[in-house]
């Protein structure tokens, strides 16, 4: 596919799938680059599929296959409420192609690609969940299976139960632990090593002080120039995942799913000990959602906004800096280079402080007369 495009992520999803096959031992091995499998047992097992197929036939499969669910998710985004009450089903889908085409070239997005990563089809999967309507019967059923894919989507679970859709997360948290019961059932010395502990294990997944970890705790160890930051870190990750959660579940709690699967994806992206900057594909259709809010209500502060995340997202930013080059070269950023690496982090608590505020406003405006 050409100069730039490693698939590396690709190559380790099919050698950790061969691996499985083999009987070895998927979670002390590593692969080219000295990466571990970092995924749950259940993901191994969906991996199998890319066995029998040849790389080079994967990377161009897999590129177009991402490439579609780009637009799937910005289309099932739209769908959320209130935002399917603006727009025509022919309006949002024209919407979603018309911007998939802009996100194509975002950063996260990009990188994704690239890679050949499963983010895409993580938020396909949330967001095909949260635009069913609330009485479907499997209503939690994607969430349950994205948290058995990659852990990170189970706090839309938390989501589903805190919004009074009680049903729906016993649904989710069933499908999640169907996931867990097949990998102890097919696998079970790697189950037992992944939930044995293996998953709480954040060195497994890579550099901390590493540029393209956008989440609170790379961004201290950044901006500390240390990696022993886990007391002030946790205390601010636990603050903020509280903050965040109330913001999404109050949202939610008044209908509004759109706002509500923003804020949650924000948070569950700061406060994980590990936030690749692919994972952010998460939040690119809140993007287009912030845009369709600040439009509908007139905002040209909102606009502006917006039009800065693009710019954002479409400069590369977070790669201005070098990265172990030299070795955690990370850790001696100045502070226009920490402004670059911490970018995505600074935007999304930006952005819950808006939240918040706005927020408060509503609470505080007074309640309407009645006769």
């Amino acid at each position: 596919m050409g100069h730039g495009w490693p698939f590396v992520d690709l190559g380790v999803y099919r050698q950790g799938a061969e691996a499985t096959l083999a009987g070895r031992d998927l979670y002390a091995m590593r692969f080219p680059g000295a990466l571990a499998f970092t995924y749950p047992p259940a993901s191994a097992l969906l991996f199998t599929v890319l066995v029998p197929v040849r790389m080079a036939v994967l990377q161009p499969l897999v590129t177009v296959l991402n490439a579609l669910l780009l637009p799937a998710a910005l289309a099932l985004a739209l769908r959320l409420q209130p935002v399917r009450t603006w727009l025509s089903r022919r309006a949002a889908a024209c919407l979603a192609l018309a911007a998939a085409a802009l996100a194509l070239w975002f950063e996260p997005v990009w990188t994704a690609l690239r890679y050949g990563q499963i983010d895409l089809l993580v938020a396909v999967l949330v967001l095909y969940d949260l635009s069913r309507d609330r009485g479907c019967r499997w209503h939690g059923a994607g969430i349950g299976l994205a948290a058995g894919l990659k852990l990170t989507p189970a706090i839309f679970a938390l989501y589903l139960l805190l919004t009074r859709r009680t049903r729906a997360a016993l649904v989710s948290a069933g499908v999640f632990a169907l996931t867990v019961a097949v990998g102890f059932a097919l696998v079970p010395r790697d189950a037992s090593a992944f939930w044995g502990g293996a998953f709480l294990d954040s060195s497994r997944v890579g550099r901390a002080e590493n540029a393209a970890n956008q989440s609170l705790r790379g961004a201290f160890v950044r901006v500390l120039h240390s990696f022993s930051v886990n007391p002030a870190w946790i205390l601010v990750a636990a603050a903020v995942a509280l903050l965040g959660i109330a913001l999404a579940a109050q949202a939610g709690r008044r209908g509004d799913d759109a706002r509500g699967f923003s804020l949650c994806a924000l948070t569950a992206l700061l406060v994980s000990p590990v936030s690749w900057t692919h994972h952010w594909v998460l939040v690119v259709p809140a993007l287009l959602l912030l845009a369709c809010g600040a439009w509908r209500a007139g905002s040209r502060w909102g606009l502006l906004g917006c039009a800065a995340l693009t710019a954002i997202g479409l400069s590369h930013m977070i790669w201005w800096v070098p990265v172990n080059h030299p070795e955690h070269s990370e850790l001696h950023l100045g502070v226009p280079q920490l402004l670059y690496a911490d970018a995505y982090v600074l935007i999304a608590i930006v952005l819950l402080g808006v939240a918040t505020a706005s927020g408060a406003r509503r609470l505080s405006a007074p309640a309407p007369r009645t006769l």
